[in-house]
């Protein structure tokens, strides 16, 4: 896997989970309490995706990305994700020499 197909195949991770998150959140107004199950976690990954993706992929520094939000992201999970797009990258470029 490339470089760019990584890239693109993230991408529509994102879009996919984007998607669910819309879906999960107009059933909210199903719900009697607002609740649903799986939306707050969805939005937590795709917030990480999100930062790791920018940072990763376009060098864009943190503050860049998240102007108006006074809460860190969990940055283990954020070095997590890069690390395994690291380690895909390599490996596909092991796999083609």
């Amino acid at each position: 896997m490339t470089f760019k197909e990584l890239k693109y195949k993230i991408k529509e991770e994102q879009k996919s989970l984007a998607q669910k998150i819309k879906e999960q959140k107009s059933k909210r107004k199903e719900s009697s309490d607002g609740y649903v199950l799986g939306l707050f976690n969805n939005r937590y990954n795709y917030r990480h995706f999100h930062i790791a993706y920018c940072q990763f992929f376009n060098n864009t520094p943190y503050d860049e990305i998240e102007k108006s939000c006074h809460e860190y992201p969990n940055t283990d999970r954020i070095n997590k994700l890069k690390k395994n797009w690291e380690i895909q990258i390599d490996e596909a470029l092991r796999n083609c020499a």
